[in-house]
């Protein structure tokens, strides 16, 4: 038995994670060339691969595939090497690995062609503490480590998987912040969106609400490339005259 196909029983949780990720990754991949998963696991091919790789069972390659070790591209082009050749031949032929900058700049372990989602309910940017969480069919969601979802232990602990931004280009990322006017008056609006402008924020959606006693509470969903970019939003919104505070919410 190859070295690369034993899994201690001490990193069986690390194995079963790995194993969901490889196989999300195989299937969404094979998926691509209008192949069946199961009928290419179960092959006569994948029996001399097994061989030939080292490892004992399929699972084996697929918790492999998803811990980086084995590449999902490589695996199918042996397994399926005429549909992959004439698939790519063809002048219309989509990239087979998905941008990594597409996805929101996130690195995990090593993988840059798994799907990536972000957490409605937390809405993370660069420099936020995060965690992945495997979904079959849907790839990997991102959470803030802080997410109510993840401190209330609502996420199946076997699903998570340790992920990190990457260091590249910075992806804009929405997140929404409330304003806490304390009385409002004529120019105010003005005053915060030049604010979020100065500090190079795009907003995209914002609601105004504001009580008989002129105060008010205005919500706003800006595009921010990391924490440090929104920290400084935040700032220069609060030394706005009239604005009581400034808050993050989790979730837009």
């Amino acid at each position: 038995m190859s070295s690369s196909s034993s899994w201690p029983r001490s990193s069986e949780p690390e194995r079963a994670r790995s194993l969901e990720l490889g196989r999300e990754l195989f299937d969404r991949e094979v998926k691509k060339y209008r192949l069946v998963p199961a009928t290419l696991l179960g092959s006569d091919e994948m029996k001399k691969l097994l061989v030939e790789m080292g490892y004992v069972t399929a699972d084996d390659l697929l918790a492999a595939m998803g811990y980086g070790k084995a590449s999902v591209r490589q695996v199918l082009g042996k397994l399926a090497p005429t549909v992959v050749r004439e698939h790519d031949q063809q002048p219309d032929a989509k990239p087979q690995k998905m941008p990594r900058k597409s996805d929101g700049a996130v690195r995990i372990s090593g993988v840059d062609d798994v799907l990536v989602r972000f957490g409605k309910c937390c809405s993370p940017v660069p420099g936020d503490g995060i965690v992945g969480f495997i979904t079959r069919g849907r790839g990997l969601t991102v959470h803030a480590r802080d997410c109510l979802t993840v401190v209330k232990n609502v996420l199946d602990k076997e699903r998570l998987l340790a992920v990190e931004w990457d260091g590249g280009e910075p992806a804009k990322r929405p997140v929404k912040i409330a304003v806490y006017i304390g009385k409002d008056r004529p120019g105010l609006l003005a005053e915060i969106t030049a604010a979020i402008s100065s500090r190079h924020g795009n907003i995209t959606k914002a609601e105004i609400t504001v009580t008989d006693d002129r105060k008010g509470i205005n919500h706003f969903v800006i595009e921010v490339e990391d924490l440090q970019q929104l920290q400084g939003i935040m700032q220069s919104i609060r030394d706005v005259k009239d604005v009581m505070n400034v808050e993050r919410v989790r979730g837009l």
